[in-house]
């Protein structure tokens, strides 16, 4: 976060919002209309930068004309709380820098700041595109499975049934099938369960997917 030792000890300034995450892996974040009016309305820009503790990007903005005139955080939104496993329950700080800029901080339910691995994301200097996933209960255990999030999928992998070499940081690799559901989503099955019980997998552990190639996924893994 920008300037984050110099302000350690200080009141933070700059002009901020927040929002409660009422209901998980929303594709649209609403900007309250006083913040927008005062700070970002005469910008004239209709993109924004958000910035968290596992990376960066941009993100578009809507403008919904008429009552209300409400302003949402739309294209980029998704892949920005997927990314930083924003659950249900958990709020969010956005501290504005200016120039369509925000710094985000994530909260728990209790309050608590939420912590993320000192890695939460590839090296800057890879190439390959990659998703996040926090490990909840049905991605272990019988019958579990792992959910591909959407954008990802539409992105870089066809919609159809397929396998995956999955690689971890020992260069240990098991055989996955892929599968498309009826709800448009792709979820890794048959081979997830060998994979999550050989890295001893629980709920609260975070993985990093990185695409190598169409059939080869590279996994780290970060214990909570």
């Amino acid at each position: 976060m920008e300037n984050e030792k110099k302000r350690r000890g200080s009141p933070d300034t700059r002009p901020s919002f927040y929002k409660f995450m009422q209901f998980p892996h929303l594709d649209q974040l609403e900007i309250p209309s006083h913040f927008f009016n005062e700070h970002l309305a005469s910008d004239g820009i209709e993109r924004v930068r958000l910035r968290g503790p596992c990376g960066s990007g941009e993100a578009k903005l809507q403008r919904c004309h008429g009552e209300g005139n409400a302003t949402y955080i739309v294209q980029g939104w998704f892949d920005f709380a997927k990314t930083h496993c924003i659950g249900k329950g958990e709020f969010m700080l956005f501290f504005y820098n200016g120039r369509m800029s925000f710094d985000v901080r994530i909260y728990l339910p209790n309050g608590c700041l939420k912590k993320y691995p000192q890695e939460c994301a590839p090296s800057s200097h890879s190439s390959f595109p990659f998703f996040t996933h926090q490990i909840h209960k049905h991605n272990v255990g019988e019958k579990c499975i792992l959910k591909i999030p959407i954008p990802f999928a539409r992105m870089h992998l066809p919609f159809c049934k397929q396998t995956m070499m999955l690689k971890d940081s020992n260069g240990i690799s098991w055989l996955i099938n892929i599968v498309a559901t009826s709800a448009g989503q792709l979820v890794m099955s048959a081979g997830w369960k060998s994979f999550a019980d050989a890295r001893s997998l629980k709920k609260g552990d975070v993985c990093i997917f990185e695409l190598v190639n169409q059939n080869l996924m590279h996994v780290r893994i970060h214990r909570s």
